[in-house]
């Protein structure tokens, strides 16, 4: 795993990762789908954009896959994604 003050405080695309975090944070309580095509239209960004990010935190464990292989995949913060937004709270 990457140290995650790389992956949302220094470097380029930090800012949309905690963007990410917060939006499947808040489609998770709501009980609502977090995918690919919602987060890229509410951030405003290609679904490539918006893909490669997702993909980074999938990889490193800070988002999970609550349907693998499923069409849309749909998203859930993960205990380390949980634990990530919480110090983004105390900020």
């Amino acid at each position: 795993m990457q140290n995650k003050s790389i992956l949302f405080y220094w470097s380029r695309g930090a800012e949309v990762r905690r963007k990410i975090l917060r939006l499947v944070h808040h489609a998770n309580q709501k009980n609502k789908p977090a995918f690919l095509n919602a987060l890229a239209k509410t951030l405003k960004l290609s679904h490539v954009a918006v893909k490669k990010h997702v993909d980074l935190l999938l990889e490193e464990g800070f988002l999970e896959e609550v349907n693998p292989g499923g069409k849309p995949i749909y998203l859930r913060l993960s205990k380390n994604g949980a634990t990530v937004l919480s110090e983004f709270s105390k900020n």
